[in-house]
Parts: structure tokens; sequence; C-alpha cells
């Protein structure tokens, strides 16, 4: 699901001529609020039940620099879940040529913002998620899911 489009803004660029790499997170932050306004996880929700979800978990791999000018998109997945945990992934791409720029993977948690302790999802949220999720799934997983960092062995 398309979640986030935008222009290089020349004050990412940085001394290297390209787009400094905490621009790389803010746009993956904004796509992730984005998508979970769309799947029902945003401000309302934790308006109206005082849950909502905070991230336990995150890896970014960047795979291609990002030049000046560019514009850029992020698509996003909701991998899986269960009543607690929240599985999503995202992917930074240059529009004009396709290529994946950047990936980033990470875990959420539902939480009790009374007690700031995790709680399950309501079953109806979870029945609809699971749903989506699936939809989503079906066609095709991203590449890159459950990457890991290790150092080369020699």
């Amino acid at each position: 699901m398309r979640t986030l489009e935008c222009d290089v803004d020349e004050a990412w660029i940085d001394v290297n001529d390209h787009m400094n790499a905490q621009y790389y997170g803010i746009l993956v932050y904004r796509a992730h609020a984005a998508f979970t306004e769309m799947i029902g996880l945003g401000d309302d929700y934790v308006h109206t039940t005082g849950f909502g979800k905070m991230v336990v978990q995150g890896a970014m791999t960047y795979e291609r620099e990002v030049r000046r000018g560019a514009r850029l998109a992020v698509d996003s997945w909701l991998l899986g879940l269960d009543a607690k945990r929240l599985h999503f992934f995202h992917e930074l791409r240059v529009l004009e040529t396709g290529v994946r720029a950047a990936a980033f993977e990470q875990l959420d948690l539902h939480v009790d913002l009374g007690t700031r302790r995790t709680a399950p999802m309501p079953p109806e949220v979870v029945a609809r998620l699971e749903h989506f999720s699936a939809q989503q799934c079906a066609a095709g997983r991203p590449d890159g899911v459950g990457r890991t960092i290790q150092l080369p062995r020699n």
C-alpha cells in the first residue's frame, strides 16, 4: 500500500551530495504514521479506546543512495500480527527508476496507555487486521523480511 510520496528537500542533502541517512528514517516514520491511520489504529483509535502502539524493534537497510531532486515513495505492509504484536515492513523507492533505496522492518506492541503495559487488541480489531494482512501478503511479501545484521565470516 502506498503510504507516502514526496520530493527530496534540498535541506536533506548532505556534504556527500546525497540525502542524509536521518531523512530515510523520518520519511519511513511519516509513512508508518499514515499507514497506522489507514489500518484504523491512528489518532481516533487512541482517543476512543485509550490504547495505542509503540515500536519496540526496528531495522533499516540502506540499499541505494538517494540524490538531489529525486521523487520518493514508501510502500507499506502489515506482514502479520497476534493479539499484542504487529509486524510491519516499509520500502522506500525512487519513483523515476523504481529502485528500492531502503527497507525498514519493525515490530510494534499494542499498549494500554493508562497502565503503559502491553494489552491485547479487541478481537474484532485482530480479525479485521488479520484479514487485511492476509490480503496484502497474498500479493507477495517484499524481499528482505527478517534480515539481521551479521559480520562476514572470515
